[in-house]
């Protein structure tokens, strides 16, 4: 059997990983919250908050940043763990929603289809709303699940 080094995410890259999923989740539930329930139905149909799009902006350079990290993350964080066999489980879940994600935040600016649109943006206010819930999951599995310091 191999004995695994088992080291932790560099400190930078944990504190770009956290700041950048902690403001990309705060911006998406920021509009959600706007869009949701501080838009007005006026004469000529909806009017969004004024502050929706500042957010949408926001949320939209965010994700090309955690699209940027979720590569990085992957090409080391994730290999070295998986070849370890450790928490294979909760990262490839991770991942995956993480993946979701970006695809259908992908499918809301080029989809065309009414129908595939509310499927896309509904999948992606429900991803939005519960990865945090997987995200809180992996990081406190992994601090618990590590091996003490020799």
């Amino acid at each position: 059997m191999t004995a695994h080094v088992y080291r932790r995410m560099p400190r930078r890259q944990r504190l770009a990983v956290y700041l950048v999923s902690t403001l990309l989740w705060v911006t998406g539930i920021a509009w959600l919250v706007l869009d949701q329930f501080f838009a007005r139905q006026e004469q000529f149909g909806r009017t969004p908050h004024p502050l929706e799009p500042p957010f949408l902006l926001a949320h939209g350079i965010l994700a090309i940043a955690s699209a940027y990290l979720l590569g990085w993350v992957s090409a080391r964080h994730v290999l070295l763990w998986w070849t370890a066999g450790l928490r294979r489980v909760s990262g490839a879940v991770f991942a995956t929603l993480m993946t979701l994600l970006g695809l259908t935040g992908f499918a809301l600016f080029f989809v065309s289809s009414d129908r595939w649109q509310r499927f896309a943006q509904l999948t992606h206010e429900a991803l939005g709303l519960g990865i945090v819930l997987f995200a809180l999951q992996h990081w406190l599995f992994a601090r618990r699940g590590r091996p003490a310091a020799a």
